[in-house]
């Protein structure tokens, strides 16, 4: 039984480098392509931290305290989740607050805020006061004078400020 030869046709292109290097390509191509969409999604996911960071610090007040009485939230009307137990003591500027000086009294400072509410700050010879870049003593400040106050609330509302910057104070202008 004689078998037929069968003559093989010698692929001119796998005995060549072409394609070694066609093989090389793809593969260089595909890192490539992998390592640009890690770097989209990387970029996507960025882009949506900061997003929802910028949000947040927009919200921060109705994050911790709900919305005031009467405004409405996004769950109905008034103070809701972990805060309506403080909604009596009225924390809404919690770690300081802005307004104009009505009166001083020894280290106590009594403030009217934006919505007309008067606050106390007690200042303490810790306290930093700051005028521009001109450094300044509780009995610089007057009634009228432009203030933020930052500092720790007590369980009244009285701030303990550690920080009082001065806006329109007269004696540095």
């Amino acid at each position: 039984m004689n078998t037929p030869e069968i003559k093989s046709k010698n692929c001119t292109c796998f005995q060549s480098g072409k394609a070694k290097v066609l093989i090389v390509a793809a593969i260089a191509l595909g890192i490539i392509i992998l390592m640009l969409g890690s770097f989209a999604g990387g970029v996507a996911v960025g882009a949506h931290k900061a997003k929802f960071s910028s949000d947040w610090g927009k919200n921060y007040e109705q994050n911790f305290m709900g919305s005031r009485q009467g405004e409405k939230s996004f769950f109905g009307n008034g103070m809701t989740g972990m805060m309506q137990d403080f909604s009596g003591r009225d924390f809404r500027n919690a770690h300081g607050l802005a307004g104009t000086i009505i009166s001083i009294a020894d280290n106590n400072v009594i403030v009217k805020d934006k919505d007309g509410k008067e606050n106390t700050v007690i200042v303490t010879e810790k306290t930093l006061i700051k005028s521009r870049q001109a450094d300044l003593k509780v009995g610089d400040l007057k009634a009228d004078d432009q203030i933020v106050a930052i500092g720790s609330p007590d369980e009244g509302g009285v701030v303990n400020a550690v920080l009082i910057r001065v806006f329109n104070n007269q004696n540095n202008q």
